[in-house]
């Protein structure tokens, strides 16, 4: 009995079972879940992030890291992350995250400048930056490739932005006329655009300006549109007094183009962009015809060219196509051959009005064929002053365009003047070739043998002296008959050129003519001139201090 009280208690207890598990425990549902949940996070934030891009300025200041923002029309598209500087040091790298709409956007036309407050000659810009902050715009551009791998920012705003409406234009000129890029465009008085490039030509004879005209505006723009230089104050001094012209505040500072369309017998089609105008150096210009071709040809003169100047009209039938370029005196060395080259520029669009003219030196080649020829005109007896006058003549002797190295030699003839100056020396040379001295001779023998006929008795002697005598008479007529025939033709046609000359003459010193008034006009405005300046003179001889305080009251 002692022995069953005393046995092992646990011995009786049953032993447990080890069983393998089965499933998938729901304690790890938890860290699952959160991995997918981890998971889809990262996903949607790389899937929504946007493309990164790197910038370089010249400098960058005020911008930050983490701060500053990058808007396109003040909408904000992205933000700085880092700022650098290149391996070179002379450039700062931003690199920046944009959104991920702007992924598509961005290619070798995207622009970045910084915007902040400038100061220019067109005015203020960038005063909101004082509240906002210093941020970077962006421009996406039109087309264009792939986007580069840095992108070179801008240092000063650009002049249009991609989505401006409107047209290019490009204006000639002999110079800049103190016009600045982003100088306005004006119509009416109204700004429509603005300077956006200039540069030499490839001849560096004149200056290419490109502007730009917003839209509607640009469709006033024709074929016949006449632009100008509204740069500063447009003094004009007429006979009605001076005048003054100022477009607007903004163009007597940075300068300015106006342009206007006018009513002529051009009516003028609908420009294209990229078509070129001449650009006028004031309003008062505007009124001579337009042109921006220019051919360069050498005339050769046989008489003086005293009263020739440079800027000397070329004229075609009354009508200006060109002006004397310059004028020189070359002296053969070997030969001793004097001859004068005057080069003169011709504008083949004041003769040819065909749009379609393609090669103006062909043109002009066509008319020399058919007669034209230049030739030396008086253009005012008084003075003396030439002009180089372009005619059609029927019994012009052939000739062509030639070259002469770097230009091209245009043929001339004898002008009205030297004609008559021709024609008179060989009158007087032809008299002076007579035999005066043996006709004379003639006439006494024959005077002589008259005599001796009158005095002797009619006998048959002085018949066949006065027989002689008439022969010889005959003969004497006859030969001045054949001398004196060609000489009265050319005496002739001499007195007919005089004659019209004269009467050209009294034409332009007639009370009646232009000229005359003109110059009777001058010599009473200029005497009036003279009597205002003696009075000054006496008035500050009286009273030196006139000229500070003005003229003292009676």
């Amino acid at each position: 009995m002692t022995d069953t009280h005393t046995a092992d208690p646990l011995a009786d207890l049953p032993e447990a079972q080890l069983e393998e598990p089965r499933g998938l425990s729901l304690i790890w549902l938890v860290p699952i879940i959160a991995a997918l949940i981890g998971g889809w996070l990262a996903y949607k934030v790389i899937s929504e992030k946007g493309p990164t891009i790197h910038i370089q300025f010249s400098q960058a200041a005020g911008v930050e890291a983490g701060k500053t923002r990058i808007r396109y029309k003040d909408v904000e598209i992205g933000k700085v992350k880092n700022i650098g500087l290149s391996a070179d040091l002379s450039q700062v790298e931003i690199t920046a995250e944009l959104d991920k709409s702007l992924a598509h956007h961005l290619s070798d036309n995207t622009r970045f400048w910084i915007v902040q407050p400038r100061i220019s000659t067109k005015g203020i810009s960038g005063l909101s930056t004082l509240i906002s902050g210093i941020y970077i715009a962006m421009d996406p551009g039109e087309g264009g490739g792939e986007a580069p791998a840095v992108f070179e920012g801008l240092d000063t705003p650009p002049l249009l932005e991609s989505d401006q409406q409107g047209s290019s234009f490009h204006l000639v000129a002999e110079n800049l006329g103190g016009l600045e890029i982003g100088a306005p465009v004006f119509y009416r008085q109204i700004e429509v655009g603005e300077v956006i490039h200039y540069s030499l030509d490839e001849s560096g004879h004149s200056v290419s300006i490109s502007v730009f005209i917003r839209a509607p505006y640009d469709s006033l723009v024709r074929s016949n549109t006449r632009f100008w230089n509204v740069t500063g104050v447009d003094l004009q001094f007429t006979p009605k007094g001076v005048t003054a012209r100022i477009e607007s505040i903004e163009a007597l500072i940075a300068g300015g183009i106006a342009f206007a369309t006018p009513h002529n017998l051009s009516a003028g089609t609908p420009s294209k962009e990229g078509d070129y105008f001449p650009l006028f150096p004031n309003y008062a210009a505007t009124n001579e015809r337009p042109y921006t071709l220019t051919q360069y040809f050498i005339m050769y003169f046989d008489s003086s060219v005293r009263g020739l100047d440079v800027d000397a009209p070329v004229e075609f039938r009354g009508m200006k196509v060109g002006e004397v370029v310059d004028i020189e005196l070359r002296v053969d060395s070997d030969s001793l051959d004097a001859k004068i080259p005057v080069l003169v520029g011709l504008h083949p669009e004041l003769i040819f009005q065909d749009e379609k003219l393609k090669d103006p030196a062909d043109m002009l080649e066509r008319l020399v064929d058919h007669g034209l020829r230049a030739q030396l005109q008086s253009g005012n007896l008084i003075t003396g002053q030439l002009f180089i006058d372009l005619d059609f003549l029927e019994d012009a002797p052939a000739a062509k365009i030639t070259p002469e190295d770097p230009y091209l030699v245009f043929p001339t003839v004898p002008g009205d003047l030297e004609k008559i100056t021709r024609n008179l020396s060989d009158l007087l040379n032809k008299v002076g070739e007579m035999p005066l001295l043996e006709i004379t001779q003639e006439l006494e023998t024959s005077i002589q043998g008259l005599n001796r006929f009158l005095a002797a008795a009619a006998s048959p002697q002085a018949l066949a002296d006065l027989t002689a005598l008439l022969s010889n008479t005959r003969s004497m007529t006859e030969h001045l008959d054949s001398s004196l025939s060609p000489l009265s033709e050319q005496l002739l046609a001499t007195l007919n050129q005089v004659q019209l000359t004269l009467a050209d003459t009294q034409s332009i010193l007639n009370e009646d003519s232009p000229l005359y008034y003109d110059v009777r006009q001058l010599i009473e405005e200029m005497s009036s001139a003279v009597r205002a300046f003696e009075a000054l003179t006496e008035l500050l001889e009286r009273n030196p201090n006139a000229l500070l305080y003005g003229k003292k009251p009676k």
